[in-house]
């Protein structure tokens, strides 16, 4: 009975020990929150996120004038969805959900390419036949069509292919925090001899992120401007974007 006590006493001193750690660390934390660094780093993932709605929706309006294609469009009737996935990824990443933050950025850059796909394969078609050739026809588990979509609105061959290149790198990348990989076993194992776990990243993992998410939302601007087409682009670049200096993707070489 007495053994029993002291184990009892031993485990709860190891509780409270490993509460004030924790306690420890967040507090100190919290003085990371309010540094420069962090700052930075969460003002860059604020812009590119705010852009890059900001670039969507402006696309989204244009189209309005031509309602019935863009309501056919797989590309175009899924802008909503990116907002929301652009919001949600910004929201993980500032609470320090940065792997779920990761598995989402897949999606999009998985979904954005096979919709395009499919609007240029079936540029005419309505929405439904769209969907029955999307279910039937594409293979979810290859991206081999990004050879295939026409990048008509890049002229210059060379940036056409540097465009595909790093779209695969892009997808690639994204995909080792979908399934358990080695990359993402070994960087949570590096974070935890770091003392960082969920809810404690630090500036420089939000930094890197948040310039990954500006290459990722970079890539979904130009598939849905290719869906929207030249003419509604060519008047949205002039008219909107291309004068806002201060819009990031600007200085994107794809757009």
């Amino acid at each position: 009975m007495a053994y029993r006590e002291s184990k009892m006493d031993d485990i709860e001193k190891l509780l409270k020990e490993m509460q004030k750690l924790r306690e420890e660390k967040i507090a100190a934390h919290k003085n990371h929150l309010a540094s420069d660094e962090y700052q930075r780093a969460s003002h860059l993932l604020s812009v590119v996120t705010t852009d890059f709605i900001k670039g969507m929706k402006a696309c989204s309006m244009y189209c309005n004038r031509g309602s019935e294609f863009r309501d056919n469009s797989l590309s175009l009737s899924h802008v909503d969805d990116y907002f929301m996935s652009a919001i949600m990824i910004m929201i993980m990443l500032k609470e320090g959900g940065i792997n779920p933050a990761k598995r989402e950025i897949r999606y999009l850059i998985d979904s954005s390419m096979r919709y395009l796909y499919v609007d240029q394969q079936l540029w005419r078609g309505t929405i439904q036949e769209k969907l029955a050739y999307f279910d039937k026809k594409v293979d979810k588990s290859n991206i081999k069509y990004i050879n295939d979509i026409d990048l008509h609105m890049i002229e210059a061959e060379d940036v056409k292919s540097a465009f595909c290149s790093d779209y695969k790198a892009t997808y690639y990348k994204a995909c080792e925090y979908v399934h358990a990989s080695t990359k993402q076993i070994e960087e949570r194992f590096s974070l935890y001899e770091q003392g960082i776990t969920i809810g404690l990243a630090q500036a420089e993992q939000l930094h890197e992120v948040a310039e990954s998410l500006s290459e990722v939302y970079s890539i979904i601007l130009v598939f849905t401007f290719h869906a929207a087409g030249v003419s509604t682009i060519g008047d949205l670049m002039v008219d909107t974007l291309s004068p806002q200096n201060n819009w990031v993707y600007n200085g994107n070489r794809y757009i």
